[in-house]
């Protein structure tokens, strides 16, 4: 932690952590956020321990002579200390499973600037059990620190998936599962048809446009759905949501099916 003087001059958002402490003292304050990973800055205001996390605070003001204020900031790679002087740029970010978010410090005398670049997902493709998608979407956000189902932006990423979820077919479809024999499995995947698109299979409605997206990083429109023969073909009604279908080792793609419908 880098602590220096001045105080937060453009936030949205804060919190009060140590509020039900009324004993707290500064060194508790950075405790605190050296232990929360999301925490980049904790400023000593007359009311408590007042911290920010990524996206809470924009910018905050250098004063020799004010409150006091700290960063939470990487070492120098280079000499493996922490930086010389509070004027310095810094950086650092925050990780769980699987996603990572980076952030910068920057210093325009006398204003700190913080920035952070929109969080990078590290997609996962799990096998628990049979699932609608509600289910499917309910394990992503418990398993996976409030993840959401992912979406597939691009050839790499499909390709990815269809390898991770080539494992899951190939344990499926090996043998029984409990006593039945499965011929078919899939992956579930963002996307949900729209209300304009709902029972009508003619064009627009029989491409990717008839789906609308969750995921914050797909682009628009999503160059990472490649459907299987003949899809989406609005089948079985009402064809809600997407899966990447397995129905063999050579046969699979993107398909429409029924949020309801049991797939992984």
């Amino acid at each position: 932690m880098l602590v220096t003087n001045g105080e937060p001059t453009d936030f949205p958002a804060f919190s009060y952590p140590l509020a039900s402490n009324p004993s707290a003292t500064w060194d508790d304050c950075l405790e605190v956020c050296f232990n929360v990973g999301e925490c980049i800055v904790v400023f000593n205001n007359t009311d408590g321990c007042q911290m920010f996390t990524i996206g809470q605070i924009r910018t905050a003001t250098r004063n020799k002579t004010g409150p006091v204020i700290a960063f939470k900031v990487l070492v120098d790679n280079s000499t493996n200390t922490c930086p010389a002087n509070d004027m310095e740029t810094g950086r650092g970010y925050y990780q769980t499973g699987n996603t990572y978010q980076p952030y910068n410090v920057t210093f325009d005398d006398p204003i700190w600037t913080f920035m952070s670049p929109p969080a990078q997902s590290c997609p996962v493709v799990e096998h628990y059990a049979c699932c609608n998608r509600t289910v499917a979407s309910i394990m992503c956000y418990k398993e996976y620190n409030n993840s959401m189902l992912s979406g597939l932006d691009n050839q790499a990423e499909y390709d990815w998936a269809a390898a991770q979820g080539m494992k899951v077919w190939t344990n499926v479809s090996s043998g029984l599962v409990g006593s039945k024999q499965y011929t078919n499995t899939g992956i579930w995947l963002d996307g949900n048809r729209t209300s304009a698109c709902t029972g009508i299979t003619a064009s627009p409605c029989n491409s990717i446009s008839a789906f609308q997206f969750s995921d914050p990083l797909l682009s628009t429109p999503s160059q990472g759905y490649y459907w299987l023969p003949g899809q989406p073909d609005g089948s079985v009604a009402p064809a809600d949501g997407l899966v990447l279908k397995y129905n063999s080792e050579t046969d699979y793609g993107i398909d429409d099916t029924r949020l309801v419908n049991l797939y992984n």
